[in-house]
């Protein structure tokens, strides 16, 4: 964090507890352009060097919209340390949240008429699988005795000579 913002952020600290406005000015300041909020404004300019500044020189819009990105930047790294999560990106995870949740209910409703399918076929799942198993067995020891067929008709017989 820069110091800038920890200046900013004490100092609105120590007014905050002059007065209860600042923080309810806190959040919509936040989101919205810097600007809107006097007392705010003034603070900001004044913890971030920019009453410094000729607010009609080129320059100052740069200026201050570098020292708004730092803020921003600041102030979600100071919110992380506390254990805050930014109310847009709880949003966001909520949201997502909810349609993984009605992703996850059609998947569970669709299993359910896939194995409803199964068994008005006659094909219950767990029969099916174990006769496959079963076939693969014998097979596996169809396969075997053939192989010790061709092995044995293959050997030369040693009592012929």
């Amino acid at each position: 964090m820069d110091r800038h913002f920890l200046e900013f952020w004490g100092n609105f600290l120590l007014q905050a507890a002059q007065g209860q406005k600042l923080l309810e000015d806190l959040a919509p300041w936040t989101r919205r352009d810097l600007f809107n909020f006097e007392d705010l404004t003034a603070l900001f300019r004044k913890s971030y060097g920019l009453e410094q500044l000729n607010q009609d020189s080129p320059d100052y819009l740069k200026v201050w919209e570098k020292a708004q990105k730092d803020f921003r930047d600041s102030f979600r790294d100071y919110l992380s340390l506390l254990g805050v999560v930014p109310r847009d990106e709880y949003l966001e995870l909520a949201r997502k949240y909810e349609e993984l949740k009605e992703k996850a209910a059609e998947q569970e409703e669709t299993i359910k008429l896939l194995r409803l399918v199964l068994s008005d076929k006659g094909l219950d799942l767990a029969a099916v699988t174990l006769e496959f198993q079963k076939l693969m067995e014998k097979q596996g020891d169809q396969f075997h005795k053939l192989m010790k067929g061709v092995s044995k008709a293959l050997k030369p017989d040693r009592h012929q000579d």
